[in-house]
Parts: structure tokens; sequence; C-alpha cells
């Protein structure tokens, strides 16, 4: 049985973000705009981690992902090891990228940047599943949240597969970056739903 959420989950679950936000806002965009390599028609996440202040951005998703992680331990509920382990890789995955930028290998870049896509949207799917079942009150609101949540990822990463596609050579094509920040709004609203539903 899940633990239902109180004062400590919602805590886990904003301060997880938080940090979220500081790593991708401040340490990877803010300081990559600084440097003047993020411009409107190049604005990834790919780009600004590359420019990013690397020994802060490790920190701060070390920090968020232990964060994520005692929250779900904290939480419980099935497949808890599988959970932590997805986490674990998508934290070694993200500090990898942070190095295999596109500039060293571009083709290392998008398969590992694929995977960490592809295992956001299979942890929010997890989530919300395990979340749903866990539900001692099932409100109309909660459990169409969580239905939404997924399918939202799943049309996130639709999204970006369809503009890798469409992208022509060496241009990336606006909807891209657009689609990575989506994709992490969404697993923000996930990690949201872990704390307080």
């Amino acid at each position: 049985m899940i633990k239902q959420p109180n004062f400590i989950s919602k805590s886990l679950s904003i301060s997880c973000i938080t940090v979220l936000l500081i790593f991708l806002g401040i340490t990877a965009y803010l300081v990559s705009t600084l440097k003047g390599e993020i411009h409107s028609d190049n604005f990834t996440v790919s780009q600004a981690i590359a420019y990013g202040n690397k020994p802060s951005m490790i920190i701060l998703l070390v920090l968020a992902f232990s964060i994520l992680s005692y929250l779900i331990y904290y939480r419980g509920h099935n497949y808890l090891f599988l959970r932590l382990f997805m986490y674990l890789a998508l934290c070694s995955f993200i500090i990898t990228i942070v190095w295999v930028t596109t500039f060293y290998s571009k083709q290392d870049h998008y398969i590992l940047a694929s995977l960490i896509f592809i295992l956001f949207v299979i942890t929010i799917i997890l989530n919300s599943y395990l979340l749903y079942n866990g539900l001692l009150v099932k409100t109309k609101i909660k459990k169409n949240i969580l239905l939404i949540i997924p399918l939202l990822a799943i049309l996130g990463l639709i999204g970006l597969g369809l503009t890798i596609i469409n992208a022509i050579g060496d241009n990336v094509i606006q909807l891209f970056p657009s689609f990575e920040n989506y994709l992490g709004i969404i697993l923000s609203l996930s990690i949201y739903t872990m704390g307080f539903m």
C-alpha cells in the first residue's frame, strides 16, 4: 500500500522541483545565455547544458535525484527498486550528456538524449499508474490528472520524434527545444503528483 501524501512528501516534491528548476534555469540556460550561446533559433536543452556551469549542474542533479529517490522510497508501493534504478539511470545519463555534447559526437549525443526522454516518459507513466492504484479516495479530478499527465508525456515524446524526423541536416527546428522543455514541465507535474496525491 502506498503511503498517503503528507507534509513530508509535499516538501520533498516541492524541493525536488525547485532544485531541477535551478539546475535548468540558472546553471544551464542562464549561464549559457550570458556566454552568448543561447539564441532564439537554438535554445535546446542540449545547448544550454553544453555551455552551462558543469560542477553546479552535477551537484544540483545529484541533489534533485536524491530527493526524488527518497520521495519514491518514502511513498513506497510496487516496483520500488525498478523505479529507483530508473532514476539512478536517468541521473547518470544526464550527467553523461553534460560531456557527450553534439560537438563531441552527434550520434552518441542523440542516442543518449533519446534514452533520457524515453526513460522520462516511462517513469511518468509508471508513477501515474501507481499513484492511481494507491489512491484511497479516487475523485474525478485526481483520476483525470493521473490519466492526463501520461498522455501529455506520450504526446511530448511523439512531438520530439517528429521534430527530429523533420529536421533537415544540422538545422534544429524551433519546435524541438519547445518539446524538450514541455517534457520537463510534464516531469515536474509528475513529481508534484508524487508528493501531493
